[in-house]
């Protein structure tokens, strides 16, 4: 379970954060993840859950948004989504090599609190 480790450094960033933004009553944080990153929202909400119990976070809601995986074709151009079952590096259209776009993201995108 890489989750609990992600959530280990979810937590680091957010208290950075707190501290640099002098920030306070935090509700919400929201975090991006792309699909290849096989992260399981259930598990890393648990985990940070589990890691902020005993802390002012505890009460806030961890907003968790996943990315989908896209590629660019480095042939033709086309952009493109990826369902789970057909991923490959290469171009559904016209087999050549393919660069991502999206889906290896994982980072907090917002930190909701007020101000300190």
């Amino acid at each position: 379970m890489h989750e609990l480790s992600i959530a280990q450094g979810i937590l680091e960033i957010v208290e950075e954060e707190i501290k640099r933004h002098h920030l306070r009553n935090i509700t919400k944080i929201k975090l991006k993840i792309g699909e290849l990153t096989s992260v399981v929202p259930e598990a890393l909400d648990f985990c940070f859950s589990f890691l902020v119990k005993d802390t002012e976070l505890k009460d806030v809601c961890l907003e968790i948004e996943k990315v989908p995986i896209r590629g660019r074709c480095l042939g033709c151009g086309r952009e493109f989504s990826y369902k789970d079952q057909d991923f490959y590096f290469l171009c559904p259209y016209c087999g050549s090599e393919i660069e991502l776009v999206s889906g290896k993201e994982l980072y907090v995108q917002e930190i909701e609190g007020e101000d300190g």
